[in-house]
């Protein structure tokens, strides 16, 4: 049983760091976010490498250089103080984390607001196909398409589940392109190039319940690690993890 009611009670449980988990996972069944903060001079480039590669990268949103506000989204929406974390970002390197960025948004900074995959992680667990085992971050070897400074590798969020109810899983999740859609692979790590079969993109080991397959979403932290790798002089980006809740039902997005 959740403590919060509507999105907008964690939202601003957020605003008031008060909320001691992830957004995420704080109210279950509705599209949650990743977030990224670019100066206005990269933003085109940055919506056209999310166009080209809509499968990692599905950008829902991009706000005006200075909107701090999306209603279509969330009510009374505060984008520089509703996330639970920022990553700071300065050449490519996170330099620090905060609770909010009043302090270093501006009239040029805009928002990009990218589908996550665990929008849908509820309504699996209400149909009872919830995962064994995770989710969980790794880096694979494919290469998504480049546009202008942005260029990298795609990465991919692991689930496992029995393998009684990975074909209604994967049917059930591709009809949500927003939130990335079907799978990319079931135990398919080599054809995707992941060299550390049980080490996730942080470093840390993991162990998987035996006889459960593993099944590999593209994942929407890939847009916020290309631009980190562009090494931009400054970029902010939501903390991994700290996905933005919205007002939108994921079952809404059923197509």
């Amino acid at each position: 049983m959740s403590d919060f009611s509507t999105p907008l009670e964690v939202r601003l449980a957020c605003r008031e760091n008060r909320l001691e988990r992830f957004a995420s996972r704080a109210l279950p069944g509705y599209l949650c976010v990743n977030v990224v903060f670019l100066h206005r001079s990269y933003a085109e480039d940055f919506g056209a490498f999310c166009r080209a590669n809509p499968k990692p990268c599905p950008l829902l949103a991009t706000f005006d250089p200075g909107q701090t506000d999306c209603p279509e989204f969330a009510e009374q929406l505060d984008i520089r103080t509703d996330l639970g974390s920022y990553d700071i970002v300065r050449d490519g390197n996170v330099v620090g984390q905060q609770k909010d960025i009043v302090d270093l948004f501006d009239d040029d900074t805009v928002t990009c607001l990218i589908g996550s995959s665990v929008s849908f992680d509820g309504l699996l667990a209400e149909k009872g196909l919830q995962a064994a085992f995770g989710p969980t971050i790794q880096i694979t070897g494919v290469d998504c398409k480049s546009v202008g400074v942005f260029q990298g590798k795609m990465a991919v969020t692991l689930r496992t589940f029995d393998p009684a109810v990975v074909d209604a899983v994967w049917e059930f999740t591709g009809h949500f392109p927003q939130c990335h859609g079907a799978p990319v692979g079931k135990n398919n790590a080599e054809e995707l190039g992941i060299i550390d079969l049980n080490v996730n993109m942080n470093g840390h080991t993991f162990e998987i319940p035996e006889g459960t397959d593993r099944l590999y979403w593209a994942c929407g932290i890939t847009p916020s690690i290309v631009a980190q790798q562009a090494k931009l002089p400054f970029m902010i980006s939501y903390t991994p993890g700290h996905a933005m809740i919205t007002d939108i039902p994921t079952e809404n997005l059923y197509t």
